[in-house]
């Protein structure tokens, strides 16, 4: 089987995970890494054992690679992302898919008008673990699902005060780091927007006024009465719990954004608890679980497609249409939006 080829448009820190999940495939070679300097390329390539290392338009104007994996601030996720797919590159972009709803259109739209593959690297969504899950609404399990609860924080020191977390230049705050996370697990469990979405959140009640959002707690209701609460933030550290309420039973997942233990409740049974560690098709490399994501990706390419059937780009859109809608409420506007 031909192999995929791949080129890493940023070198941040999370590209060191995401290699654990690559390693896993045996399809899939990674070409060429770029960044904002080539001295950070450089440095990349030689770390992760990547051939080359380039420029941004440098990568985009190969023409010996079939899809790029965009995994820089999200300020930035747009303009790399429309670059390589004028180039003809399809892309995998991190979440959240952009900084805003009429971003993430544009690059859509660029998508379609240029016939390539896009998703936004919401890789929750391919855990075996949530098929288990989905496998237990109904009659058969905890009945109707009728409230979830999710929370995702942390706190990140003071000290990084210039990264991308707490600076409002990058986009920095709770609800377009982590808060996605809430937000596409709720979009998951349901499978639909929400008719109305509402939250609170404190901007500038720390004592180093970041001019971000420090942590934020949001509720959702849906068509027929269900309900979500979520919360998030960079200034507060919570347990990654997430929990799903049935009318005959309730599931919990202890780290629900990569989920691989899960415990169920039905009537008055035992709680039963589910494993399902990653599997390693490459033992030196501890994957998370990006392997699930990067194997329905190249799926995806082998079959022609432009779109994920699972990760759609109306899912992207309507999870960046809510988070318009609570920056609005919360007159949240980042200084370099108008």
């Amino acid at each position: 089987m031909e192999k995929i080829r791949w080129g890493l448009m940023g070198a941040g820190k999370i590209v060191s995970r995401w290699i654990n999940g690559a390693r896993q495939l045996e399809d899939m070679e990674i070409v060429a890494v770029a960044s904002r300097s080539m001295e950070t390329a450089k440095a990349a390539a030689e770390r992760y054992s990547i051939p080359d290392a380039t420029t941004y338009d440098g990568l985009a104007e190969r023409d010996d690679i079939d899809i790029v994996y965009v995994p820089v601030p999200h300020t930035a996720h747009k303009e790399l992302a429309i670059k390589a797919m004028e180039h003809g590159k399809s892309v995998l972009v991190e979440k959240p898919i952009a900084v805003s709803a009429a971003d993430a259109c544009e690059m859509i739209e660029c998508a379609k008008a240029n016939g390539v593959f896009m998703m936004e690297a919401v890789w929750t969504r391919f855990f075996p673990m949530m098929e288990k899950v989905y496998s237990l609404f109904g009659n058969g399990g905890i009945g109707e699902v009728r409230a979830v609860t999710s929370a995702f924080s942390s706190r990140v020191p003071s000290s990084m005060a210039s990264g991308r977390l707490l600076n409002p230049e990058l986009a920095g705050g709770g609800l377009l780091d982590v808060g996605v996370y809430p937000l596409h697990f709720s979009d998951m469990i349901y499978g639909k927007a929400p008719v109305a979405i509402t939250g609170y959140a404190a901007i500038n009640s720390d004592e180093h006024k970041f001019g971000v959002d420090e942590q934020e707690m949001i509720i959702a209701q849906y068509d027929r009465g269900e309900l979500a609460s979520m919360m998030s933030g960079v200034r507060t550290a919570m347990p990654s719990v997430a929990q799903i309420f049935g009318t005959k039973g309730r599931i919990e997942l202890p780290v629900f954004w990569k989920p691989t233990v899960m415990r169920v409740t039905i009537g008055r049974e035992e709680t039963r608890e589910y494993n399902m560690p990653v599997e390693l098709t490459n033992p030196d490399y501890a994957d998370e679980g990006f392997s699930y994501e990067l194997r329905h990706v190249h799926e995806c390419l082998r079959n022609g497609l432009t779109e994920s059937p699972v990760m759609t780009w109306e899912k992207s859109l309507r999870i960046m249409e809510q988070c318009d809608t609570l920056r609005a409420q919360w007159g949240l506007k980042f200084p370099f939006e108008k």
